[in-house]
């Protein structure tokens, strides 16, 4: 009798290693494979653009269509990186879109910096034309490519 269960002690304690073993490899396999991935890549969440001022120009067409002139100036902390303007939109702060441009109408100044670097800043400008907006606080929107949205808060002039 006692060799049995001496045997199935030793049976019992080669299982519980065995399955120790084999649920660290598969934590290790998964940790790394996620930890790896985000080392990987540019996350959208490392990018810190911030507008740090911005004015809107109407100029009206007729009573219900507009052209909008806007300007934004944007930095580029120095711990964020490199980063360009794909796309410029102009907004009611509830969201409602007013008019939107895509990188191809968008200009950047200096024209050397259509990428900001890290601690740069640049001077960012688009027209559109939309619906004619009442007066009172728009939102100019910058988007980046690695997706982020900017929003800075003004009035049209």
């Amino acid at each position: 009798m006692r060799s049995r269960r001496s045997i199935s002690d030793i049976v019992a304690v080669v299982l519980l290693i065995v399955i120790a073993i084999a649920a660290a490899v598969i934590i290790y396999m998964w940790l790394s494979g996620l930890i790896g991935s985000v080392h990987t890549s540019t996350s959208a969440t490392q990018v810190k653009l911030e507008i740090t001022g911005a004015s809107v120009t109407e100029t009206t067409v007729n009573t219900s269509y507009s052209s909008y002139s806007v300007t934004a100036t944007v930095y580029n902390p120095s711990d964020s990186p490199s980063t360009s303007i794909t796309v410029g939109e102009l907004e009611f702060t509830n969201g409602t879109m007013i008019c939107s441009v895509g990188s191809n109408g968008i200009t950047v100044s200096p024209s050397s910096a259509t990428t900001i670097t890290p601690g740069g800043s640049a001077t960012i400008s688009f027209s559109c034309k939309g619906p004619a907006a009442s007066p009172g606080p728009v939102e100019v929107v910058l988007v980046t490519t690695q997706g982020v949205q900017v929003s800075y808060t003004t009035s049209i002039s």
